[in-house]
């Protein structure tokens, strides 16, 4: 059959005072020469309605040169911008073996090859199980786009399309909230329909995260044992079939639209009845934890964390928090805080993580693991070793950022502050603020300079949010192993270096928790077996894994509803404590 070019149906053009604009789905482009141009415009359109064989589609013969070029012109921006497609003969109209006038203009603005997309939707036979409002309305959309189906009797309160090829998307309707997931196998789509429904339930693995989080879970306002309004039920059923016939014909998913790079987690839809709406939300997908995740990475999963419908805290905010000296953020009750906005958002939402006391969460092996192994540094810093040297302050001073939060504290704040440094170990250093008989901070670093800085950030911080009327979160502070601002490029002036501390702070984290486990006292015992547990993953299933040692991975024990697991995080179990030693104060020979 022979094809021909057309413009896609999504594709419009006005004119302009000096020539043509022309916008398709996702892009657009604009031609300047002349009011003429409009009128080009026109006949070309109008060729290109009926269909133009491709070798000719170009500038006629004995055109004028100006005109010949500003034809080449518009055809070589049609192409570029993807606003042309090739179909058969004859497409669009009824006939045998052609897709229904509604489904072939679909195909038309949205498939590559609309022919061979039809092609494998007409070979595929779906099957649609269910009860109730979601099924017929399920039902209905596959009729009305020509598909071949059957029905099996299902739930009424779970909603499983699937194609002869295995694939299947999970929808569901729970009082006036609704939901699809992305296709996936069969498994895989009910698996992450359970979490997802579990979420939008307000369920949660723990009783104390249901105490920390409530005003995170998005509420239902109705309980799920009442019948879902049919109006809902057939924007979430028309949704899930729309996925599905996407993914059938080879077409990306309708989450994607609009975006100039897909995301790096699943993208469930969740709709909502007062006021009838539907949007995608970020999901995290069922991949072992990164080890490291960039500043940009951990922004980002950042708003899987916080997301409005599907995530484990509120959004982190700003609200009425001063900002200087430290900036400060909200996250529901729980202030947290950074050298940024953005750091301080993400110190509040981890902070606002329920968690048992044991337990260090973070927002990737590194952060978690370094978290942990600084707490017990903290914990035993009395205990864990034989003999400590005092840190003289010359050494610790003459570090620019342990300067300027000292000012910030001592002289903007005027708090009548002390610190105590302290050397653990070769490359270990414990510091804490101290003011009014009050731990106001403190942090375990490599080097006393930084442990310094940070331990006085955390404390200018605390003072600030006190005078605010606020306290900052109990639980782990800001240190070296918190994902951090890194500007670019790099390696950065030696002038600016200070000015974007803790950038840099994450480069020798691997080594100095090699330095903290040998203190904690962590270590392979030879012949001995590491236990099996389960590695929190960031996605809607738990993956096993080998304990780490030294601070093990946390499992996940509820599986897909995991505390941790739903919103991307690490956990790491706090090492225990040792037995007690003596103390003894000396100064390093």
């Amino acid at each position: 059959m022979t094809e021909v070019l057309r413009l896609r149906p999504v594709v419009h053009a006005a004119p302009t005072a000096d020539g043509v604009h022309v916008r398709g789905w996702t892009s657009s482009f604009t031609v300047k020469g002349g009011a003429g141009l409009w009128r080009l415009w026109e006949q070309l359109a109008a060729a290109l309605a009926g269909g133009v064989p491709a070798p000719e589609l170009a500038a006629p013969p004995g055109a004028p040169e100006p005109v010949a070029r500003a034809i080449e012109l518009i055809i070589g921006q049609l192409r570029e911008h993807d606003m042309l497609v090739a179909v058969p003969q004859g497409w669009g109209e009824p006939g045998p073996d052609l897709p229904p006038i509604a489904v072939a203009a679909w195909l038309e603005s949205s498939a590559a090859d609309p022919a061979a997309a039809w092609h494998r939707l007409a070979g595929t036979v779906f099957t649609v199980c269910g009860a109730g409002a979601p099924a017929a309305a399920a039902e209905r959309a596959l009729a009305a786009a020509g598909m071949r189906y059957r029905r099996v009797p299902g739930p009424a309160s779970t909603l499983t399309l699937e194609a002869s090829d295995r694939l299947a998307v999970v929808a569901g309707c729970l009082g006036e909230a609704g939901y699809a997931v992305p296709p996936g196998s069969a498994d895989t789509a009910a698996a992450l329909a359970a979490a997802v429904a579990h979420r939008l339930s307000g369920g949660s693995t723990e009783t104390s995260a249901d105490e920390a989080s409530a005003d995170a879970a998005p509420r239902l306002s109705n309980g799920p044992t009442t019948e879902p309004p049919e109006v809902l039920c057939a924007l979430v059923a028309g949704a899930a079939v729309h996925r599905l016939l996407c993914a059938a014909a080879g077409l990306p998913d309708p989450s994607r639209e609009g975006r100039e790079t897909p995301t790096p987690h699943h993208a469930v839809l969740v709709a909502r009845l007062d006021p009838l709406r539907m949007a995608y939300h970020p999901w995290p997908e069922a991949e072992p934890p990164r080890e490291a995740l960039s500043w940009e990475e951990a922004v980002a999963a950042l708003d899987v964390l916080a997301d409005p419908e599907l995530g484990l805290v509120p959004a982190p905010q700003a609200q009425d928090l001063p900002q200087l000296p430290v900036n400060l953020a909200a996250c529901g009750e729980v202030v947290g805080y950074g050298t940024t906005l953005d750091a301080a958002r993400l110190h509040a939402a981890l902070s606002a993580v329920a968690r048992p006391s044991d337990v260090a969460v973070g927002m990737d092996h590194l952060h978690a693991r370094g978290l942990a192994l600084r707490l017990a540094a903290h914990r035993d810093r009395l205990e864990s070793v034989e003999a400590v040297e005092l840190v003289e302050e010359a050494e610790w001073a003459d570090d620019p950022a342990a300067r300027r939060w000292w000012k910030a504290l001592t002289l903007r704040l005027a708090v009548p502050a002390s610190i105590e440094v302290v050397r653990l170990a070769a490359g270990v250093v414990h510091a804490q603020v101290s003011a009014r008989g009050c731990v106001l901070g403190w942090a375990v670093e490599a080097e006393a300079g930084e442990a310094a800085a940070f331990a006085l950030l955390a404390a200018t911080a605390r003072e600030q949010a006190r005078r605010a009327g606020r306290s900052i979160a109990e639980g782990p502070p800001v240190c070296g192993a918190t994902p951090a601002w890194q500007p670019s490029p790099q390696p950065l002036p030696w002038g600016y270096r200070d000015h974007a501390w803790p950038s840099g702070s994450r480069e020798g984290e691997a080594r100095f928790q090699q330095a903290l486990a040998a203190l904690a006292g962590e270590h392979e015992t030879p012949g001995a077996e590491a236990p099996e547990i389960g590695a929190t993953a960031i996605g809607a299933t738990a993956i096993g894994a080998t304990a780490l040692r030294p601070a093990a991975l946390v499992a996940d024990e509820a599986g897909a509803g995991g505390l941790w697991a739903v919103a991307g995080l690490v956990a790491v179990r706090v090492p225990p404590a040792r037995a007690a030693r003596p103390l003894v104060l000396g100064r390093a020979r």
